[in-house]
């Protein structure tokens, strides 16, 4: 009976340790300011929107389509949108050939009323306290001036091009004038799914203070789209439509050090830009992360991730986005993970929960960067997830705190 006993444990080790991913620790140095401030409580981010701005712009998204092949786009709306864009000149005007990120805090949020010309929009005003932000805001501020074009429609936003933001003194920036409008008509057959579990959708009067996802007025976020001017108006910035779209969520009354990350993945589906948003989405994000005391605990780390609103997962576009060789998939409701160092010299397990099962292999997850801090018993490094889906993706990730 002994010898039984002896056999189950034996086999239950070696099938947990069959069961882990391990993933190799490959520098071991301390953990950068940007990096660190991931350790502050989260009422002390929300209390600072730089700081916060540094943590957003942390995320690195991108998009399989990440490049646009036309300069110009236009309503469409039979032959009306083409006439009024060749004879009026009422389009959109890409600035950048090449899909642009943006970390700043809210100042407005709108959303549509109802549909217009399938039309449905949700949007984000940005100021920026980074000066790599802000100065791409001058640039776009700066085409807008040359075009000059003027708004006469309703002579409410006509602009004075001989004043701040079109004229600047670098040493007194009011970045308030130099505000970023974010937009995007989300699939209307998730809109009611978007409201209730991801962002405000619906025009009921409520902020995003009032969204369990934020509870802060002007929250930080960041945006990765085409940046165009929209000269359906008076050629102001954009970016429009944004296709990757995530905030940390930090509020006053959480003094806490868990991080709990939202991130949607959209596809803009009014009948505009239909050659710089194309479906099905294929992308990948990189989410920054640190434990604290590594190895301090017996008990290991925890990632939750909780899958949202979504549509269908698809294969061939999927097959033709480059991943790495060793991932995690959702096979089940929660998946081991440990950090090893040389020698076997650290062992650090994490452990990745799972809201449920996705049937479907186009979701993907792994770690890089990862770097150890011996003297403060550190690791950072990225989460990183891939995917292809119809529509859209949107999830909550939270790093518990332990």
């Amino acid at each position: 009976m002994k010898f039984y006993l002896t056999l189950l444990f034996i086999t239950t080790i070696s099938i947990s340790s069959f069961a882990q991913t391990i993933y190799k620790i490959t520098e071991f140095k301390p953990i950068t300011e940007s990096f660190s401030y991931l350790l502050l409580p989260n009422n002390k981010i929300e209390d600072n929107d730089t700081i916060n701005e540094i943590i957003i712009d942390l995320v690195n998204p991108i998009l399989l389509d990440s490049t646009i092949e036309k300069r110009k786009a236009h309503l469409s709306v039979f032959a009306l949108g083409w006439l009024i864009n060749v004879i009026g000149g009422y389009n959109w005007r890409a600035e950048s050939m090449t899909k642009q990120k943006f970390a700043g805090t809210v100042t407005r949020n709108t959303r549509s009323s109802k549909e217009r010309y399938s039309e449905y929009d949700i949007n984000f005003d940005l100021n920026f306290h980074l000066e790599k932000y802000l100065s791409k805001q001058f640039v776009a501020y700066d085409l807008q001036k040359k075009i000059g074009r003027q708004d006469y429609r309703r002579g409410i936003h006509l602009k004075d091009y001989a004043k701040s933001p079109f004229v600047r003194d670098t040493n007194n920036i009011d970045i308030t004038l130099y505000r970023l409008h974010c937009e995007l008509t989300p699939p209307d057959k998730f809109r009611i799914e978007l409201n209730n579990l991801f962002y405000p959708t619906i025009p009921d009067g409520k902020g995003l203070i009032d969204h369990r996802n934020f509870q802060v007025q002007f929250p930080s976020m960041g945006f990765y789209g085409t940046t165009c001017l929209d000269c359906n108006h008076s050629c102001h910035p954009e970016l429009h439509p944004y296709e990757w779209a995530w905030w940390l969520k930090a509020t006053q009354n959480d003094t806490s050090t868990a991080k709990t990350w939202m991130i949607g993945l959209f596809h803009e589906s009014s009948k505009r830009m239909k050659s710089w948003s194309r479906n099905p989405m294929t992308g990948s994000i990189s989410i920054p992360f640190v434990i604290n005391n590594a190895i301090a605990y017996n008990s290991p780390q925890v990632i939750l991730i909780e899958h949202l609103v979504y549509g269908k997962f698809e294969t061939s576009e999927f097959r033709k986005y480059s991943i790495p060789d060793k991932t995690i998939n959702n096979e089940s409701k929660y998946t081991e993970v440990v950090f090893e160092g040389h020698n076997f010299s650290i062992q650090i397990p994490l452990q990745i929960n799972f809201n449920s099962i996705l049937n479907s292999d186009n979701i993907k997850y792994w770690f890089s960067n990862l770097s150890y801090d011996e003297i403060q018993n550190n690791l950072s490094g990225y989460f990183h997830f891939a995917t292809s889906v119809e529509d859209l993706y949107t999830t909550r990730i939270t790093f518990q705190e332990r």
